[in-house]
C-alpha cells in the first residue's frame, strides 16, 4: 500500500511521519499536534482529499499540502492550490520530485533536530490499474498536439508550446495540459498558472471568430449596451460564451483605444 511505503521511505530519510487510513482520522491527529506537511491522495474513503485539506489548513494555517492522484484534472488541480496545495502530483509520480518538493517546504534533515513533517491520509487503488490509467491519459500525444511538437522535451519551451496549441485547436484542454506537463516533466499547476496568466490562452473552447464589444464609457453613451444586446439576440450567446457551431466567441472589454469611433 502507498501509505505505508511512503510512511518507511520518508522515515528512512530521517523524517517524523504520522499517517491515517481516512480523512477525519488525520484530521484528529492534525488536532492534537503541528505539522509542516500534509500529504493527500484526491479520493479517500468517505470524503475528498481537498476538503480534508482545506478543514486541516483552517485549524493549522501554517499546514501547507500535497495532493496525489490517479485521476488528475485541471478543475481538481485549481482547487487544490485555492486551498493551500504547494503541488499536485498525478500517479505515477517521480519519488525524487517528491523528496524535492517536501525538502523545498521543509527544508533539509538534521542530524539533532529532525522536522515534523508529514501527516498522510491515503489509501491507494491497486497500483497496476493505477498506473495503466495514468499512462493512458496522459502519455499519448492527442490529436491537439502539433506533431512537430511531440518530440520536443526542452522546459524553456512552455510557453511557446501552449502557443502552438492553442493556435491549432483555438483552446487548451485538459487533456493537452497534462499531456505538456508530462512531455515537459513540468507540475500541472505550475502549467495552470501560466495557462491562466496570459491572456493568450484559454481553457474553453473558443469561436473562430472572436467579437470584442467595448463597454467603456465613451462607448456606452453612444449605445454600446444596444450593441450587445442585439449581437446576443442574434447569436444567442452571453459575454464569454461560445455558439455551438464554435463559429464566434462575444466577449466584451473596457476599451479598444477607438473612442471616437464608438459604439465599436
Amino acid at each position: 500500500i502507498m501509505r505505508e511505503s511512503l510512511r518507511d521511505w520518508l522515515t528512512d530519510s530521517g523524517y517524523q511521519v504520522e499517517t491515517a487510513k481516512e480523512g477525519h482520522e488525520a484530521l484528529k491527529i492534525i488536532a492534537k499536534q503541528d505539522f509542516g506537511l500534509l500529504i493527500l491522495d484526491l479520493r479517500l474513503p468517505g470524503g475528498d482529499g481537498i476538503e480534508v485539506l482545506r478543514e486541516a489548513r483552517a485549524r493549522r494555517p501554517q499546514l501547507k499540502g500535497i495532493i496525489i492522484t490517479a485521476y488528475p484534472s485541471i478543475q481538481t488541480a485549481v482547487e487544490a492550490m485555492r486551498q493551500g496545495a504547494i503541488d499536485y502530483l498525478p500517479k505515477p509520480f517521480d519519488l525524487n520530485q517528491l523528496e524535492e518538493l517536501i525538502r523545498e517546504t521543509l527544508g533539509p534533515v538534521q542530524l539533532e533536530i529532525r522536522p515534523k513533517a508529514i501527516a498522510e491520509a491515503a489509501v491507494a487503488e491497486p497500483t497496476v490499474v493505477e498506473e495503466a490509467k495514468v499512462e493512458e491519459v496522459i502519455l499519448v500525444a492527442p490529436e491537439a498536439i502539433p506533431s512537430h511538437l511531440r518530440y520536443i522535451s526542452d522546459k524553456s519551451t512552455l510557453i511557446q508550446m501552449l502557443l502552438e496549441i492553442q493556435r491549432q485547436n483555438r483552446w487548451l484542454s485538459e487533456d493537452a495540459l497534462m499531456w505538456v506537463s508530462k512531455r515537459l516533466d513540468v507540475p500541472l499547476t505550475q502549467i495552470y498558472q501560466v495557462s491562466t496568466f496570459y491572456k493568450a490562452f484559454s481553457l474553453v473552447p473558443q469561436g473562430r471568430h472572436s467579437i470584442s464589444l467595448c463597454t467603456g464609457t465613451a462607448c456606452h453613451v453612444r449605445g454600446a449596451p444596444r450593441l450587445l444586446d442585439k449581437v446576443i439576440e442574434e447569436l444567442k450567446i452571453k459575454p464569454g460564451q461560445t455558439t455551438k457551431d464554435l463559429q464566434f466567441t462575444l466577449n466584451t472589454v473596457n476599451c479598444l483605444g477607438c473612442c471616437a469611433l464608438g459604439p465599436v
